[in-house]
């Protein structure tokens, strides 16, 4: 069985906060526990008093978002859950499928 990518590898140091680093580590076996504990960092919880993060730190933990949702299939699942495709998609009163034009209308 193939071991997956540790999303943590280079990234703690790049977190200003010592409490998060920390408990990003406590959760490093258990991507689902980690995923939702970066989640619930983007939420305020102290009534508009969260003074927000520092670039850096706020791109790190989103690539190790990122990096968790591929691991754990949440990327496949929101986009067949929120982004159906619709191979036949069809204009209303229409019996052909939509054809874009093969230019776009000037100044569009």
């Amino acid at each position: 069985m193939q071991r997956m990518p540790d999303v943590l590898e280079g990234r703690l140091d790049k977190i200003a906060y010592p409490h998060i680093r920390q408990r990003l580590e406590q959760l490093r076996d258990q991507p689902q526990a980690m995923l939702d504990y970066v989640n619930g960092l983007f939420l305020d919880t102290r009534y508009g008093q969260r003074r927000g993060f520092d670039f850096t730190t706020a791109s790190t933990l989103m690539a190790i978002k990122h990096d968790l949702m591929l691991q754990l299939g949440e990327i496949g699942r929101l986009r067949h859950e929120f982004l159906p495709w619709d191979h036949e998609f069809r204009v209303v009163g229409s019996a052909q499928p939509y054809q874009a034009p093969a230019k776009l209308p000037k100044n569009w």
